[in-house]
């Protein structure tokens, strides 16, 4: 099983016919899809600064950046809208394209949207992004989430935004039943120097290819296990991204078993039924 285990609507992914036609070139079987930021129809160029500075400050920076970017506008009604969209496209998918629920954390009622949603849309897992929705870990309102996934055994994808809320969350990762996915090896230097305490219902996203590098990656499996990663693209931030992030999965010296578990079975093991 090869399931992209994180993306983007847009670029390579606009439209059902383009996301299916990369899966079947690149012999994924499945994709984990979100809203983008705003329309994309197009893949947005990044530079390869996980290459050129391959430090633990980096996607905190970016984290600022993104924040800045998302303030301008009213960035989540576009949000909003297009996680009706990534249903509608799931929905004709035939089980291939996964949806993960983008929410608003601070949006007033969020626990019932959640299960309203869930019953309408049959979504795979939620996806938490701090640097668009400035929520604090240690708050019901995060609890309440963590339980509701957990009751529902959906997965819980999170973008962390500072130092401190890598810190907040790997002291309250394992008081939760459910299983988290953290986004883009942020803060991989703190989950390193506190694994005793963090829970081992943590998975680590590696994407994106342009932003974390090989070694990055190596140094998480390293730390944590093959069993412990998982792999996906951030498509449409990055061009070719799915290329490349196969790529260097398949390059990484490990056993075959551990290629599987990181392409797309670990991830398998805790979707939804």
């Amino acid at each position: 099983m090869i399931i992209d285990g994180h993306s983007h609507q847009g670029g390579e992914y606009r439209d059902i016919q383009s996301i299916i036609s990369l899966l079947d070139r690149f012999g994924v079987d499945k994709v984990v899809l979100c809203p983008a930021d705003s329309e994309r129809n197009e893949p947005i160029s990044i530079p390869g600064m996980g290459k050129r500075f391959n430090g633990p400050e980096l996607n905190f920076v970016i984290n600022r950046f993104i924040r800045a970017a998302l303030s301008r506008g009213n960035k989540w009604s576009d949000i909003e809208r297009s996680n009706k969209k990534v249903y509608e496209i799931a929905s004709l998918s035939g089980g291939r394209i996964l949806q993960f629920y983008w929410i608003n954390p601070l949006k007033e009622g969020i626990s019932g949207d959640l299960e309203e949603k869930l019953n309408l849309w049959k979504f795979a897992g939620i996806k938490l992004h701090q640097a668009c929705h400035p929520f604090v870990i240690r708050s019901g309102v995060f609890s309440n989430i963590a339980e509701f996934a957990a009751s529902k055994n959906l997965p819980v994808f999170i973008h962390l935004y500072s130092k401190k809320d890598v810190m907040d969350f790997i002291s309250v990762s394992g008081s939760f039943r459910a299983n988290f996915i953290a986004g883009h090896l942020i803060g991989l230097e703190i989950y390193i120097k506190e694994k005793k305490v963090l829970g081992d219902n943590v998975y680590f996203d590696i994407s994106c290819p342009s932003l974390v590098s090989a070694d990055r990656i190596a140094l998480a499996i390293k730390e944590f296990g093959a069993n412990r990663i998982i792999m996906g693209s951030d498509t449409p931030y990055g061009k070719n991204n799915l290329k490349q992030v196969l790529t260097i999965i398949r390059s990484l010296n490990l056993n075959e078993n551990e290629k599987e578990m990181i392409l797309g079975n670990n991830l398998n093991n805790i979707l939804p039924v």
